[in-house]
């Protein structure tokens, strides 16, 4: 799943999130160093589930995000169509 936030939100948002890492609540996670692409300014906090295709498992997921307030809608996506630079229309998506 996708969280995007500004800067100057990141530090707060980025602990709450590798807290609950540390504490097995989620999966994975990272943060990017900056996101200046496609008009966007911020970062991009990004988490990961085992399996992308266990809906129930992707929103536990999201259960986990909302409890740490990340109350808005996420975007969450396979991270081979983000290697493989597939956004829009042709990449697989599911909004959480």
């Amino acid at each position: 799943m996708g969280i995007f936030v500004p800067s100057s939100d990141v530090d707060l948002a980025w602990t709450k999130v590798r807290v609950a890492v540390e504490e097995d609540t989620l999966l994975c996670a990272k943060v990017s160093t900056a996101l200046r692409s496609m008009g966007r300014d911020g970062h991009v906090i990004c988490v990961y589930t085992r399996d992308w295709a266990d809906r129930q498992y992707v929103m536990r997921a999201r259960a986990v995000l909302q409890s740490l307030g990340f109350v808005k809608e996420r975007g969450y996506k396979r991270d081979i169509d983000t290697r493989r630079r597939k956004y829009g229309p042709d990449e697989w998506h599911l909004r959480a």
